[in-house]
């Protein structure tokens, strides 16, 4: 285990309280270190997590396209299957990109635990370090701003009711409760304004996790490091920010009816590319079914054509 925890300090969690310290310097509250280290992170992975959104953008843009070849080709898989991977090709969205992000931020989540426990306590307090283990992995141009034998202060001034520091649990359920409603928004802004028709048990069971995905948030959360749940918000607010921009509202205006009046800069591309999406796919399959149809036609102009002979014939 030990052999483990080398590099993973190394590599992730040490980083994280060298940034934490960093803000900490700055913002002189460990609360809003939280708070700056998780924008960085987020400016840092800015493109990864766009490239995220814009691929839930693109499966709303396909939704119409992909209804429309399934009641076509829904009982023959195989071809299902081509049409799908066709149309994914030609509207350039890749699926692997919709758990890319998830995949880069659970390590961060996991190594924010780590690195709280190590900076000021909760569980494990044989773990927590004081200014002498800092200075060990702290670069020289970031300063230690206690003594050699005091642990980092982990309290929020702006979170009173939070005493025992950011390290150890919310003891009103506050931070984890916010955490889960964050996801909840954000989560409905991801979905489309209508939500497509579908007897797909698959895309059934996704529309219906919306909705548990928060609450498993807040079970997570309720007992862990509250400063987690602080990045918690954080990320996920700063989430919503780039859905607004990037995709719009979603489906949050028929839960607030006042957003419809605002429009937002991703709508109106939204709609333009979704019906740009549904002509390329309606022109590819009447194509398609042109094509099948043609050998058809052949035998048909011959037997005209052996018509007008005997026709001739009988002259």
């Amino acid at each position: 285990m030990d052999t483990l925890l080398g590099p993973w300090n190394g590599l992730l969690v040490h980083p994280l309280l060298t940034l934490l310290v960093a803000a900490f310097n700055v913002a002189h509250d460990f609360g809003l270190a939280i708070v700056l280290v998780t924008i960085g992170i987020r400016l840092v992975l800015y493109p990864l997590f766009v490239a995220q959104i814009r691929s839930q953008r693109a499966m709303q843009e396909l939704a119409p396209a992909m209804n429309e070849l399934k009641a076509k080709y829904g009982k023959d898989r195989q071809r299902m299957s081509e049409e799908q991977m066709k149309l994914y090709k030609e509207r350039g969205y890749n699926p692997a990109m919709g758990c890319l992000p998830l995949l880069v931020q659970m390590p961060i989540l996991f190594a924010m635990y780590a690195a709280f426990i190590q900076a000021g306590g909760g569980p494990g307090q044989e773990h927590v370090l004081v200014g002498a283990d800092y200075a060990k992995f702290l670069p020289s141009f970031i300063s230690y701003p206690l003594g050699s034998d005091q642990s980092l202060d982990t309290t929020a001034n702006w979170l009173p009711w939070i005493a025992g520091g950011l390290a150890g649990s919310d003891p009103l359920k506050v931070l984890p409760i916010l955490a889960g409603a964050t996801q909840l928004i954000a989560s409905i802004m991801a979905q489309p304004l209508k939500q497509p028709v579908t007897d797909d048990p698959q895309a059934k069971m996704m529309q219906s996790m919306v909705y548990y995905f928060p609450l498993i948030t807040v079970f997570i959360a309720w007992e862990l490091p509250a400063g987690l749940g602080v990045y918690w918000v954080t990320t996920t607010v700063f989430q919503m920010v780039q859905q607004y921009f990037v995709t719009g509202w979603g489906r949050l205006p028929r839960f607030v009816p006042a957003l419809a009046n605002i429009p937002s800069p991703g709508e109106r591309a939204l709609r333009i590319r979704q019906g740009a999406a549904l002509a390329e796919e309606r022109a590819d399959m009447a194509a398609l079914d042109a094509k099948e149809r043609k050998p058809q036609a052949q035998p048909k102009d011959a037997s005209r054509g052996g018509g007008r002979k005997r026709k001739g014939g009988r002259r």
